[in-house]
């Protein structure tokens, strides 16, 4: 694998060409909270985590991002074809000491309830203190993809929008989404396959019935794998030493370029960007992560899909869930600029009549909004989300 991290020494050293579809991501003064789950293929309780993301983080906490450091437990339960080199959540890592079991995670590596290492029932209690903080810093994040030569070239930025008395420090995960659950390493263990498992969710397991490991393997994809931490040549899980904040005031930034190359194992339209800035204390219960941002390769691709001189759209992805949908949907989507305008979302009726208006004021990249259907009944709907002049719409069902 390819890979090497480049300090920006002038904005002229960034090839970044407005002829290219780049991305453009921000924070724009909002937070993000990072949730780096601890997990394995091998593990029979890791697929109820996955239902925990899906059912209680994602809709209560629409500003989240998810980093699944998969691991093979120190060499105790078989293999898991997803580990990274020196896998920081490994409880035998005596580095972090952070995860004692799995599935556990941290949110933002912060302190709750004297752990940093939570397990899944208690990630919604430790988010509400972090989804609610107020971003001490801004992060950008710029990149273009080759998908000639399978290179990502990466600006990550932070800007200090709340003076501070210490050490920041940049860091960049690839992670890959999708991932077939079939083979030696790969395959999903789970202790819910029996008909009429339980989650800790208090709902029907979504693997009820399955078996372990889950069949057929089309139920369940290995979701937020971390690919690489960059840079490769650092103590990588801690931050970039060479790009650092120290005792910041407000307006200070730091900016870091990396390049790295998507080895052809991996498919590239599922992989993902997280730039994020972190503490770097003395101690490791020291290093929370301070905000973060997230971009997808198939939205920065230089040719194809879109061709040279081609402008990417402000507004990607738009994705509806659930759907069907009760009494709330989650719009998320991409607005691929470092200055999203006001966001607009119209529902509309399958007759054309607009049911209900919402507006966002100006904030991230990362639209992730949760919007109560109380007062609609049954039937198909049409969600449309306008930014900076474009619209893009998608149709869902309310089933109450």
């Amino acid at each position: 694998m390819k890979l090497k991290s480049i300090l920006l020494l002038s904005a002229s050293a960034f090839a970044f060409g407005s002829s290219f579809a780049q991305s453009n991501v921000t924070t724009g003064g909002q937070k993000y909270t990072l949730i780096e789950e601890g997990t394995g293929a091998w593990c029979q309780y890791c697929p109820d985590g996955t239902q925990w993301l899906q059912e209680k983080i994602e809709p209560t906490y629409p500003r989240v991002i998810v980093a699944s450091f998969h691991d093979d437990y120190g060499g105790i339960a078989s293999a898991d074809g997803m580990t990274i080199t020196g896998s920081p959540y490994n409880p035998y890592n005596t580095a972090t000491g952070y995860i004692t079991g799995f599935p556990m995670g941290t949110v933002d590596r912060a302190s709750y309830a004297g752990s940093i290492g939570l397990s899944r029932t208690s990630w919604n209690s430790a988010m509400p203190a972090r989804n609610s903080a107020a971003a001490a810093f801004d992060v950008k994040m710029a990149s273009i993809y080759d998908p000639t030569t399978r290179i990502i070239q990466i600006k990550v930025t932070a800007k200090t929008l709340v003076a501070g008395t210490g050490t920041w420090r940049l860091n960049a995960y690839i992670t890959e989404d999708s991932i077939p659950s079939v083979g030696t390493g790969f395959a999903q263990s789970s202790a819910y396959g029996a008909v009429g498992a339980m989650s800790t969710t208090g709902s029907v397991s979504y693997y009820a019935g399955l078996g372990s490991p889950i069949s057929p393997a089309s139920k369940y994809a290995h979701m937020n794998v971390v690919r690489a931490i960059l840079p490769a040549n650092y103590s990588r899980i801690w931050g970039d030493s060479t790009a650092i904040l120290t005792n910041p005031k407000v307006g200070d930034s730091v900016v870091k370029v990396y390049t790295y190359t998507i080895p052809a194992g991996y498919t590239d339209y599922r992989v993902k960007v997280i730039g994020l800035i972190q503490k770097y204390g003395a101690a490791t219960t020291d290093r929370a992560i301070e905000n973060c941002i997230m971009a997808r390769v198939r939205n920065m691709q230089k040719n194809p899909p879109l061709a040279v001189g081609t402008t990417a759209k402000v507004v990607e992805e738009l994705t509806v869930f659930p759907n069907p949908a009760t009494n709330s949907i989650n719009l998320q989507c991409a607005l691929n600029t470092f200055n999203p305008t006001t966001t607009q979302v119209n529902i509309t009726n399958v007759a054309g009549q607009v049911v209900l208006t919402k507006e966002y004021a100006a904030g991230g990249s990362l639209f992730m909004e949760n919007i109560s259907l109380d007062k609609l009944g049954n039937g198909v709907y049409f969600v449309s989300l306008t930014n900076s002049g474009e619209t893009t719409t998608k149709q869902f069902l309310v089933q109450k």
